[in-house]
């Protein structure tokens, strides 16, 4: 393959995105948005697995056309390597290994999930009253409250990328270097030192100031705008989830024990 690729995953709302833009300060390495080459890949991973006259199971030639949909995607891209997104990665590590031929490599962001809630919580209250997390709510005819908006936030927008996560990590947990969200804000420069040599990169100083994402989404298609923003200064803000979810709110998260990389 003409590239190197590596894999950006985790949780959602733990800082994927700002992680991806100070890993982009490095000269060969190329960041991605959240990505649909996943999809492309598993689609000829799936024609090749019906039952059709042209190929066998686990052809060859299926898995040259993968190599050629992920050389491809990035034909655009002038650097060796690639940091592929897309939180679907994280469940096909045995597919990867094939295609790849080693065993892929991940950076995976993780963060509290009473926090990841909150900030799905933060960034809808910036986006309006007609941001889609509320018109979830709304639909559901339920009286608009924390506990509701909560529950929807979970199951709609973490729980799938969660599952995926976790099936991935606890088969496969030598491809993976986690990294939490805390890190990232406290300590930037150890923090990419450890990915760079992860990813068998020769480590790139981070510059923490003038930030800005060279890969934006268009948040629109989420219909939470601002989801994918990255302030221009690396810093933490967002205040503690007992403040915006409430304390009885936060504790039942908290108390249902979903962080499975801290066990």
């Amino acid at each position: 393959m003409n590239k190197k690729f590596r894999f950006l995953s985790g949780v959602p709302r733990s800082g994927s995105t700002v992680l991806s833009t100070l890993l982009s300060q490095h000269p060969d390495l190329h960041t991605s948005s959240t990505s649909p080459m996943e999809h492309l890949v598993d689609y000829a991973r799936k024609y090749g697995y019906d039952n059709t006259p042209y190929f066998q199971r686990n052809c060859e030639r299926v898995l040259n056309v993968q190599r050629g949909i992920m050389d491809g995607f990035y034909e655009h891209a002038s650097e060796g390597y690639v940091l592929e997104k897309n939180r679907i990665w994280a469940n096909q590590c045995s597919l990867l290994s094939v295609i790849l031929g080693e065993s892929p490599r991940f950076v995976a962001t993780t963060r509290r999930i009473s926090e990841v809630i909150a900030s799905f919580f933060l960034v809808a209250e910036r986006s309006g009253p007609n941001n889609r997390i509320d018109a979830e709510v709304r639909n559901t005819g339920i009286p608009v409250n924390p506990w509701v908006k909560s529950r929807i936030i979970w199951e709609r927008y973490v729980c799938r990328d969660w599952k995926d996560f976790k099936s991935g990590y606890e088969s496969h947990p030598e491809c993976f270097l986690l990294t939490d969200y805390s890190e990232i804000n406290n300590n930037p420069e150890d923090t990419v030192a450890k990915i760079y040599e992860h990813f068998g990169m020769e480590s790139c100083g981070v510059r923490k100031t003038n930030l800005v994402n060279p890969s934006p989404e268009d948040d629109s298609v989420y219909g939470i705008p601002g989801l994918h923003d990255v302030r221009p200064t690396l810093k933490r803000t967002s205040p503690p989830p007992e403040e915006v979810l409430g304390e009885e709110v936060c504790a039942y998260w908290d108390e249902k024990g979903l962080e499975f990389w801290n066990k």
